[in-house]
């Protein structure tokens, strides 16, 4: 099941009042005006200068690793990458990053909580038995990854037993009431995911497991954990982080894809419920907590969703040079009625109107029902200066 079949207008309705809630704290506030992307179009690029021009050059350079609620671990991680020190990287000043990494980190942590707190509601929780949970895998290892991980802090802290994410409000600024709507939101987000089908085929596979099943899942993480030991990663690749994390992504992949039965079905539903909250409460609520209301873009060249491939292709002028891979956009296009969450973009030839930016994107399904209608709205070539 792809991820995004799996959003209900109630999902993206309350994962939009969460993001509200976060938006309104200092220390969200904070963080966003220093980001490039919230910066006027005349103090990007080659303008910009300091933290944006950082953040800036890594989301071209690193892009994928580089997600909104995740800066904090990010960033010293690149830095760290001798493929990324010859890239032109801007000079920043230490102390200023030092601060503004401090504060970043308080902003993933706020986030790790909310996420585990609603995987807590999982159906066996603390006792989960997905391989995808050993040691070092894409979801576990506190190296270079492009998953939201799931640590052991989480399991033992007791989520399960709280009514809201704790220490969010504090780690966020928020006042009495702020704190009041964070609790609530979360809740509202809780109680959505719960009905998700992904939510309930997991209830359902942990349901029918057997002993026979309980035991390959148990032989799988024990695979995952030799064949993912620091000993082994290191012989395929001593330490450039990419190299390393394609290789847990393909051993994971490899070693799921060999279960059979009620412990393939338990595996498989695990990672739909892990793909849903990356999709929701990971990539997009981090884009709509640091960036706000998404844009409505003029487009043209429009190569709508095939059934059962939520992409759709398009062309933009004269702001496609300054969208970003992960960026949501309302598309000026009756036949997308959704939002949709940029993916790929690349350039194309025309014989008579020469280059144009060429995006590829995902259609967030039921947003055009469960978020409020755009009001940001970008000027085409055409409309009237």
């Amino acid at each position: 099941m792809n991820p995004g079949e799996d959003t209900s207008p109630d999902l993206w309705a309350a994962i939009w009042r969460l993001a509200e809630a976060w938006s309104q704290s200092p220390l969200v506030q904070e963080i966003a005006a220093t980001l490039p992307r919230n910066q006027p179009f005349e103090k990007r690029g080659d303008k910009a200068v300091g933290i944006p021009a950082l953040v800036q050059h890594l989301d071209l350079h690193a892009g994928m690793m580089m997600k909104p609620l995740m800066y904090a671990s990010r960033i010293p991680a690149l830095l760290s990458q001798p493929l990324l020190a010859g890239l032109g990287m801007p000079a920043v000043d230490q102390d200023e990053l030092r601060d503004w990494l401090q504060k970043a980190a308080k902003l993933e942590g706020a986030h790790r909580v909310t996420l585990g707190w609603l995987r807590a509601s999982l159906a066996g929780y603390p006792i989960l038995r997905a391989p995808q949970l050993a040691p070092s895998t894409p979801l576990t290892t506190e190296e270079m990854t492009t998953r939201y991980i799931w640590s052991k802090d989480e399991f033992a802290s007791g989520l399960n037993r709280r009514p809201a994410p704790p220490t969010v409000p504090d780690l966020l600024g928020a006042d009495p009431k702020g704190a009041v709507e964070l609790d609530e939101a979360a809740r509202d987000v809780g109680r959505a995911l719960a009905k998700s089908r992904a939510w309930v085929d997991f209830r359902g596979a942990l349901h029918s497991l057997d002993d026979d099943a309980k035991e390959a899942l148990r032989a799988a993480r024990r695979e995952l954990t030799e064949r993912l030991s620091a000993e082994a990663l290191d012989d395929h690749e001593p330490k450039l982080a990419l190299p390393r994390a394609e290789y847990r992504s393909h051993t994971m992949t490899e070693v799921i894809e060999s279960l059979t039965g009620p412990a393939r079905v338990y595996a498989d539903a695990f990672g739909e419920v892990d793909r849903l909250l990356d999709l929701t409460m990971g990539d997009i609520f981090g884009e709509l907590v640091l960036f706000g209301e998404p844009w409505r873009v003029p487009v043209f060249n429009v190569e709508t969703p095939k059934p059962g491939e939520p992409i759709v292709g398009f062309e933009t002028q004269p702001i496609g040079a300054f969208l970003a891979t992960g960026q949501i956009l309302w598309l000026q296009n009756e036949a997308v009625p959704d939002a949709v969450r940029v993916e790929l973009h690349s350039m194309k030839m025309d014989q008579v109107e020469g280059m144009h930016d060429h995006f590829e994107a995902r259609v967030l399904l039921n947003t055009g029902e469960g978020w409020p209608a755009a009001t940001i709205q970008i000027p085409s070539n055409d409309d009237p200066q």
